[in-house]
């Protein structure tokens, strides 16, 4: 193989492995305490997570949230996917799933949308 080749090659396994989806949905169920002593618990196949102020957050039912790399919590309400340029989408489905195409664009059940802080609920 020709170097210009192999750096496509290298190029195109290195995009592949940095955008594949992140699934922060796996641990569906488990209450959250923060550090308050705030105690809360998601709804019928949510999660929750605490935000970098001590503030909790939960999906809607079924759906999903994922904390971004800056800390911003955002929900969805289906599985939701972080690109690797930081942008976060939900399949537009109760329990959809999401990932990422070859080309790098996200792929959803019934669609894509972008990820909201609305969307999550702020007990």
């Amino acid at each position: 193989m020709r170097p210009f080749g192999r750096i496509i090659l290298l190029s195109l396994v290195l995009f592949l492995a940095l955008s594949q989806p992140a699934w922060p949905d796996d641990d569906r169920g488990r209450c959250v305490t923060n550090a308050f002593g705030k105690i809360v618990c998601p709804p019928p196949g949510g999660k929750c997570l605490i935000a970098l102020n001590g503030d909790i957050a939960c999906s809607p039912p079924y759906g999903g949230i994922v904390k971004t790399y800056d800390g911003k919590i955002l929900c969805g309400p289906g599985r939701c996917l972080i690109t690797a340029f930081g942008q976060a989408f939900y399949s537009a489905e109760m329990q959809g799933s999401a990932t990422i195409s070859a080309f790098g664009e996200p792929v959803c059940t019934g669609g894509c949308v972008p990820a909201t802080e609305e969307a999550c609920s702020w007990p």
